[in-house]
């Protein structure tokens, strides 16, 4: 146990990877496991004594998984930070490394910091026993050209209401999409999407919709009519499991 004398303040930023599979999402809730909440048990751990305050980059739903979540918390600057992470990946779950970690100026807020998010959502069209929690098993044919055509509509700046979860206490739905795009894979599709922000659900209803539209089970027509927010149609929301918090980028 550390501890902490005067107390100067540092700002420290970190990287996270982390299965959500097992986990209620990235935000602490009563009663049930979540990623912030395990860190913030380990932090709790080391330094008792202390108001652990961890910010992230964003939240991800449950079931979610991230290559690349951020955070930021401030810690005191007398700590070794490689000691401590050390540490606190020795304390949380497997499902959860810290990969990253830096001191960074006073100002820098993990979230409201962040400049560009990028999601990757995994398809696979041949059942695997090592995929189930990371990708999901779509079992009919896909027109590729008709998904880069829903890809490729989405891109630039977009009030996407009709793509995204209703939640009142949302009053700006205007994303701005840098990069919408699939590609082949060995074992399927990657869908990969980079905006400066993004709304509940609101990669999961594009995943789910594009693949109604590319098994021929939606006219694309409709899918525009979504994104005009015109749609009288429901979007149809894609599993959690297939979606990977890849990478969030800062100035």
């Amino acid at each position: 146990m550390w501890i902490w004398i005067g107390k100067n303040i540092m700002n420290v930023k970190f990287t996270i990877e982390y299965k959500g599979t097992n986990f209620c999402g990235w935000q602490i809730q009563k009663e049930q496991a979540s990623i912030q909440g395990e860190i913030t048990k380990a932090f709790k751990i080391l330094f008792p004594s202390e108001n652990i305050n961890i910010v992230g980059s964003g939240r991800t739903d449950s079931g979610v998984h991230s290559k690349g979540q951020v955070a930021s918390l401030k810690l005191p600057s007398s700590i070794n930070l490689d000691d401590t992470f050390k540490s606190i990946n020795g304390i949380i779950s497997n499902d959860i490394f810290i990969k990253e970690y830096s001191q960074v100026d006073d100002d820098f807020n993990a979230r409201f910091s962040a400049t560009e998010r990028t999601y990757k959502y995994y398809v696979i069209n041949q059942f695997s026993p090592f995929f189930v929690n990371t990708h999901w098993h779509v079992r009919f044919n896909l027109d590729f050209n008709m998904l880069q055509k829903c890809a490729e509509a989405l891109i630039g700046e977009k009030d996407f209401s009709g793509l995204s979860k209703n939640n009142p206490d949302i009053k700006n739905h205007i994303c701005d999409i840098h990069k919408s795009f699939w590609e082949k894979s060995n074992n399927g599709l990657i869908y990969t999407i980079k905006a400066n922000r993004f709304l509940h659900h609101m990669v999961r209803f594009i995943v789910g919709s594009s693949i109604q539209v590319a098994s021929k089970k939606m006219e694309f027509e409709y899918f525009l009519k979504m994104i005009k927010n015109q749609s009288k149609i429901s979007p149809f929301c894609a599993p959690s499991k297939g979606l990977f918090l890849h990478e969030v980028k800062y100035d």
